[in-house]
């Protein structure tokens, strides 16, 4: 243990003498997410203001006066359309037009439907909120019209409405909030590969290339002492960034003046250390890995390069759970980088975190780690290694 924690400390003094290193990576920690987050507040603050106080342009509000009453006392502020309004929609100038038909009057007049188009590129995700918005007017009234007109005719309006639907929303504020911080849980995730890279890569690539690593395996330490000496100084390294990045994001939602957006986002303390037991099995494997293949690399680039494919996979990875909207099978737990994502959602969500659950996480992870420092012990225990092959 004493030639272990010699190591560790030998690697922990050479990452703190490179202190430009050091505080771009904890910089990075602290700033990159909370910035993200504050730009995510910020496009859905627009999005909503965009909505409560819609402007829409209408070509031919002549042909429907009682359509533009009611847009108005729905406090729609009605602008009289552009003659090039499909050209200005393509260029993004404006996020939705509607236009009137002009047989509109006299096709009401002959009991037929009135024909109104709503101009819009559903592709620019910031008019999104007007368009909605804009549907749901015109589906109100015409609900309100057909209701209107079964009444002159004396039949009651719910002969035309037989299905009642009542929307019965079970999500807590909490849940509802965690639908838009999947953010957190998927830079928790990165955060987790990203701290100890430099270190690890260093460590092994590094020292291989600047040949200091030969002298290291020279002395009466063993293989499994070195490697075990490197691998808590990355582990702790990497702990460290990731704690910062999580209390960014705490401090962010706590203390930053963020726009109001209508949702509730809770991510105090206790969500916090939640979010670190669930990532310790990453924080302890990924540096792991990492040395892994930074010993199997002869020079730093090479090492990047193949680090590079990890960091791939994890970027993926929860990618994919994200956009497949499906639910997690009981075993994902057992999988690395998946099961985290879905233990970080539930977190986020405030369930509960069954302690079989945490123990299906962590026995993964702790068995690979433990065969990637052996497999690097192997490596350099060959006398290939000495040789500078």
């Amino acid at each position: 243990m004493s030639r272990i924690l010699t190591v560790a400390a030998k690697e922990v003094v050479d990452t703190l003498r490179d202190r430009r290193t050091l505080l771009v990576s904890l910089a990075t920690a602290a700033l990159a997410g909370p910035i993200f987050l504050v730009l995510i507040f910020n496009m859905m603050a627009r999005q909503t203001e965009r909505a409560r106080e819609l402007v829409l342009p209408v070509a031919g509000a002549a042909h429907a006066s009682a359509l533009v009453a009611f847009l108005e006392r729905e406090q729609v502020k009605v602008v009289p359309a552009p003659e090039d309004y499909e050209a200005r929609v393509r260029a993004g100038e404006l996020d939705v037009v509607l236009a009137i038909d002009p047989r509109f009057a006299e096709d009401v007049k002959a009991g037929k439907a009135g024909v109104v188009r709503l101009v819009h590129d559903r592709s620019r995700d910031r008019a999104r909120a007007s368009i909605d918005q804009a549907e749901a007017l015109l589906r109100a009234y015409s609900a309100q019209w057909g209701r209107t007109r079964l009444l002159l005719r004396g039949v009651a309006a719910e002969v035309g409405s037989p299905l009642e639907v009542q929307s019965v929303n079970l999500a807590t504020p909490q849940q509802s909030g965690a639908l838009v911080l999947f953010l957190v849980a998927y830079y928790g995730l990165f955060a987790a590969i990203m701290g100890g890279m430099a270190v690890a890569l260093d460590a092994t690539a590094g020292e291989r290339e600047r040949a200091s690593l030969e002298p290291l395996l020279t002395t009466p330490a063993e293989t499994v002492e070195l490697v075990t000496g490197k691998w808590l100084a990355t582990v702790l390294f990497n702990a460290v960034v990731v704690a910062v990045t999580l209390c960014g994001f705490w401090a962010t939602l706590a203390f930053a003046p963020l726009p109001p957006v209508g949702i509730p986002f809770l991510f105090g303390f206790r969500e916090l250390l939640r979010f670190l037991v669930i990532l310790l099995p990453m924080i302890v494997l990924l540096p792991a890995i990492q040395l892994w293949v930074g010993a199997r690399a002869r020079t730093f680039k090479e090492a990047q390069a193949n680090v590079s494919v990890l960091l791939f996979v994890v970027a993926l990875v929860p990618a994919i759970q994200l956009f497949a909207q499906r639910r997690e099978p009981d075993w994902i737990a057992l999988v690395p980088v998946s099961g985290q994502y879905a233990l970080l959602n539930r977190a986020l969500r405030g369930e509960a975190l069954p302690l079989s659950e945490l123990a299906l996480s962590w026995a993964v992870p702790a068995a690979l780690a433990a065969l990637a420092l052996a497999g690097v012990a192997r490596l350099w225990s060959r006398e290939s290694v000495l040789a500078g092959k």
